[in-house]
Formats: structure tokens, C-alpha cells, sequence
């Protein structure tokens, strides 16, 4: 005995949106910075950047202070400073690729 409803399929379930965690993003140029100390400034994080080749910008959030984007002209040259500052040294920042 069938509990499809007559001519047609069985009903099903609503699909749930599952969300990538921000680890798993695919690379591009620019990165999302969070967890940044409340007094860190455009200044502290061009100069933390600064070492890594292709650095194009960076962009704060007025009114956001635990987080910023930064631009580097290629998803490669980005990848680079990722993997160096992701959860390393004493500030302990989360650094991942910006969702496109």
C-alpha cells in the first residue's frame, strides 16, 4: 500500500541551507579580518599586511571595530597571508577569504 497522494510524489521535507563555514570559502583577493582588538587602527593593520607581497587595500568598518577587509591584487598573494596570520602570534586573528 502506497502513502503517496494519488498522481503525484510523496511530499518532502523542506530543505535546510547548509552555511560553509568561513574556513572552507574559496580563495580570493580580498580577506575577511576578525577578532581585531578594539583599538587597532587602518595604520596597525596596513603595517601587519605590509610584509606580504600584493598588498592593495585596506578597509575598516566605521562602527565595527573587531573587523576589516584586506585587498591583495590576486587570490594567490592573499592565500600567502592568510596562512601566516590565521590564528598565529599574539593577536590570534581570524583571517579568511571574504565571501564573493
Amino acid at each position: 500500500m502506497s502513502t503517496a497522494p494519488p498522481g503525484g510524489a510523496p511530499p518532502t521535507a523542506p530543505r535546510k541551507m547548509v552555511e560553509m563555514p568561513d574556513e572552507y570559502l574559496p580563495p580570493n583577493k580580498i580577506l575577511f579580518v576578525q577578532d581585531l582588538p578594539k583599538d587597532t587602527t587602518k595604520g596597525s593593520l596596513e603595517a601587519l599586511f605590509r610584509p606580504f607581497a600584493g598588498l592593495a587595500e585596506v578597509r575598516t568598518i566605521p562602527g565595527r571595530a573587531a573587523i576589516a577587509f584586506v585587498e591583495f591584487e590576486s587570490a594567490e598573494l592573499s592565500g600567502v597571508a592568510k596562512e601566516a596570520l590565521h590564528r598565529q602570534g599574539e593577536l590570534n586573528l581570524k583571517v579568511t577569504f571574504a565571501k564573493a
